[in-house]
Parts: structure tokens; C-alpha cells; sequence
């Protein structure tokens, strides 16, 4: 049984501290809980009442956690409710679909890091971080109201945090914890001015942050890509633990 997920639904909470794609999920349910139209939740049970996959879409962009999850009710559901995209574990996805889909590895920060000497700009205003992302052409950033509305309100809650790092009076590349609970953090937007490569300011941006939440207690994850920039990430302390995957509403369900 697919539910929505009501107010103060601890055992939706709970499922949603086991991975990455929860996080993101739980993040959003602590910003938005069941107040917005735009932003909806909905819970997977068994027969025995037992949480079996815990989903959130926001505009369209959804968002899925899975395990020993009925998948034919599942893809009978993503169907009617729409989606422009699904964000999950690669092996879920393998389960939705057999075509093939933007992939990468789930990285976890495992190693504190000396934090590195970097120029971090104090104020500044969040369209400048879209800038430096919209022009490196990251993966899920959208048009710039809806990511403006959304980060602002996500950072104002103290569910995301944003670094800008300035080199040579400029804006210079920037990072972020995407999303942050009280268990674990999401970080992403990492990003480099191309004529401000080989500073090292995207290790420095990544490192500060990453010091910060495993200090805090908080298991660190980050997506990346299914390429050599895995190993950047494995040379200042994280490891692969999982794989992602993105489908996308071209991508042709089961």
C-alpha cells in the first residue's frame, strides 16, 4: 500500500535516515512537511505494516529510498502520479526500467582532512552560486526562480549551506551541503571558474564543509559522476558505497 505520509510519521523518518536518496527525502520533509502543494511525500507499506519505500516529489523531480519493496505497485504508481525525473540507488532503478540511465557512485566521508587556506566570501548573494553551477551544467539544476525559491527556503532552515570561495577579487567556485537532518548531509554544487582550476578550491570548498558535518555526527555523502572524478574524491577522504541513477520521464518503464 502507497500512502501519503501525514504529519509527525516517525517510522517514515526513521526508514529515511538508511542512504543518500532518504536524506534528501528526509531534508525536504523537515523544510516543507506537508504544508506546500508543490512539494508532496508518500510512504510504502507491507501487509504488515512495515515501511518499505518512502518517496517525495518536488515539482515534478522525485525522489525514491527502497527495501524488499513491492515494485510492480511501485511502477504502477510512478505512472500515475508522473515524474520528470527519479533520483534512486542505481540497483532500484534497475528494477524500473532496463534502459539505461545517467549513473554514478555514491561517496562517504570517512577521513577528517586539514582544512585547507581558502578566501571565502562572507556575503553574497545565492544567484551568484547559480551562476557557477548553471554554467558548469551540474546535474539537476533547473531554471532559476524555482532553484533560487527552494535553496533560499532550505537555507534559511538550516537544511542547506552554501560557500562561495573569491580568488583575485572574483567569484572563484563554490559548494554545498544540498541537504542536511539531524543524522546525515547531502553535499553537491561543487563547482570551479575554469580560470581558477588547479588552486585547489574545489578540494578546500569540499574539505570545509565535509570536516563540519562529520564533526557534527552527520554521515557525509556525495554524488558524483561515474568517471575519474571519483578519484579526486577518494584522495581527500571519501569512499564509494552505493551507486546512483537518474531516470528521466523519456526513460521507458517496465
Amino acid at each position: 500500500m502507497i500512502k501519503s505520509v501525514e504529519k509527525n510519521d516517525t517510522a517514515f523518518l526513521s526508514f529515511c535516515d538508511r542512504d543518500v536518496f532518504g536524506t534528501r527525502i528526509k531534508a525536504y520533509f523537515n523544510c516543507y512537511s506537508t504544508d506546500y502543494d508543490f512539494v508532496k511525500f508518500w510512504v510504502q507499506l507491507d501487509d504488515s505494516g512495515n515501511v518499505t519505500a518512502a518517496i517525495s516529489r518536488v515539482d515534478g523531480d522525485m525522489t525514491l529510498t527502497a527495501e524488499n519493496t513491492d515494485y510492480e505497485e511501485l511502477l504502477q504508481f510512478v505512472r500515475i502520479v508522473g515524474f520528470n525525473t527519479i533520483q534512486c540507488k542505481r540497483s532500484v532503478a534497475q528494477n524500473l526500467t532496463s534502459d539505461e540511465t545517467l549513473w554514478g557512485y555514491v561517496v562517504r566521508f570517512e577521513n577528517e582532512k586539514e582544512n585547507l587556506d581558502i578566501s571565502l566570501k562572507s556575503y553574497f548573494d545565492l544567484k551568484e552560486i547559480y551562476a557557477i553551477i548553471k554554467a558548469e551544467n551540474l546535474t539537476g539544476v533547473g531554471e532559476l526562480l524555482p532553484w533560487l525559491s527552494d535553496t533560499t527556503f532550505r537555507v534559511n532552515r538550516n537544511t542547506a549551506q552554501p560557500l562561495l570561495a573569491e580568488a583575485d577579487g572574483e567569484n572563484a567556485g563554490c559548494a554545498m551541503v544540498l541537504f542536511r537532518t539531524d543524522k546525515a548531509a547531502l553535499l553537491g554544487a561543487v563547482a570551479t571558474v575554469p580560470r581558477f582550476r588547479g588552486r585547489g578550491i574545489a578540494r578546500a570548498l569540499v574539505t570545509r564543509l565535509a570536516n563540519e558535518e562529520l564533526k557534527s555526527g552527520r554521515r557525509t555523502e556525495l554524488l558524483c559522476k561515474n568517471d575519474s572524478i571519483v578519484d579526486f574524491y577518494k584522495s581527500i577522504g571519501f569512499k564509494a558505497v552505493d551507486e546512483w541513477s537518474l531516470i528521466t520521464n523519456e526513460t521507458k518503464l517496465f
